[in-house]
């Protein structure tokens, strides 16, 4: 089955962002929780690398607790009791937060109030927990029933095709949703977390309203920033744009853009010679060039490489003969940021006048589009 289309925002909504000691009046943290028994309750916020302790507190003999060293700044963080048990809240350094809950199972218990950040953001968990619950289901009656049908190839590729469709119903519909409660909240913090699972081709328009939304309400945010920085090059890079120019240069050092291949349906294929996927991929993609290279396709490949000599190697064992570029730059290769490539293999299909058409067509996928486009 397919796998849902996800953007990579964990960095962006974990990287660090300063609060302050306690400093605002106005900010409260605290609560009850039952079953309790003196335990230190940590409050860390998400960073980058990891998460980071901004306070903590003890639990007294009643349950009650009550941060009073931090005041923070917008953002994602969670209380702890450990690595297992723990809730997470969304805050802004004007909250009167109050919470309870028990301590033996803080995260299914916990309830928030004086937050409406984290009152969304859990309503966007509980969507994420239903959705979660049907595929599992669904892929559970999927095991059932290929199991009762092991060794008959013809109904076991029936029952896939008629389960993918259920599961890709499914999917669609938890897009849906979220798509529609992220319209009613594009000033909301959380719903950069709620985005996610959408595919920014299909709800650009809920992309660039949220992105609005937030940088009217966060000026100067680095998160903010950054998904705005994000989004910017979604647009640029979404169905029915011109490709953005790559000039980047071959493993001679000759520079090929990516515009001169202008009059060919061209895949722009970014992949690296240390990536298992993309490597395990290249066959399909060869035996796509080689069957439609005569009828006016090609393929211009962006490596990720760091090493000239580990790029050249896998360009010879799998065979490649269409045209490559890279700047050796690993993750921070200009091409992969123009194109806002979160993983590879990563692949991007232009027409013959530069614009996008579809994008991560692998496999079968590729083959129909291809031969769509161009013919058999």
């Amino acid at each position: 089955m397919k796998q849902i289309l996800k953007l990579a925002f964990a960095a962006l909504i974990l990287s660090a962002c300063n609060g302050d000691k306690k400093g605002n009046s106005n900010f409260e943290l605290k609560g009850t929780l039952k079953d309790a028994n003196g335990e230190t309750l940590v409050l860390e916020k998400l960073a980058s690398q990891r998460p980071v302790v901004v306070d903590s507190c003890v639990i007294d003999e009643n349950g009650n607790f009550e941060f009073k060293n931090y005041t923070p700044s917008i953002g994602f963080y969670r209380i702890k009791l450990s690595e297992q048990n723990f809730g997470m809240l969304v805050m802004d350094s004007t909250d009167k937060i109050s919470i309870t809950g028990s301590a033996k199972d803080l995260g299914n218990t916990y309830k928030v109030k004086g937050s409406p950040e984290t009152t969304l953001f859990l309503e966007y968990n509980d969507l994420a927990k239903a959705n979660r619950f049907r595929v599992d289901s669904l892929q559970e009656a999927f095991k059932m029933a290929m199991t009762m049908v092991q060794m008959d190839s013809l109904r076991m590729d029936s029952l896939s095709k008629v389960f993918e469709g259920v599961f890709n119903k499914i999917i669609d519909a938890y897009a849906s949703q979220v798509a529609e409660k992220i319209k009613r909240n594009t000033n909301m913090f959380s719903s950069i977390m709620a985005i996610q699972p959408l595919d920014p081709d299909k709800y650009s328009e809920v992309f660039i309203a949220l992105d609005q939304g937030l940088v009217k309400k966060f000026p100067g945010n680095e998160n903010v920033g950054m998904f705005h920085q994000m989004v910017t090059q979604m647009v640029t890079t979404k169905s029915g744009e011109v490709a953005p120019e790559i000039n980047l240069p071959d493993p001679y050092g000759k520079n090929i853009a990516l515009s001169s291949l202008r009059g060919k349906v061209v895949l722009v294929d970014f992949w690296a010679s240390w990536c298992g996927p993309c490597r395990k991929e290249m066959p399909n993609v060869k035996a796509a060039y080689e069957k439609y290279k005569s009828k006016g396709f090609e393929i211009y490949g962006v490596s990720l490489d760091r090493e000239l000599s580990d790029w050249m190697d896998a360009v010879k064992k799998d065979g490649i003969t269409w045209p490559q570029v890279s700047d050796l730059k690993y993750w921070d290769c200009v091409a992969a940021k123009q194109y806002n490539v979160q993983s590879i293999p990563f692949t991007v299909l232009l027409d013959k006048e530069g614009k996008i058409i579809a994008k991560n067509l692998r496999g079968a996928e590729l083959e129909a589009k291809l031969k769509e486009v161009l013919g058999n």
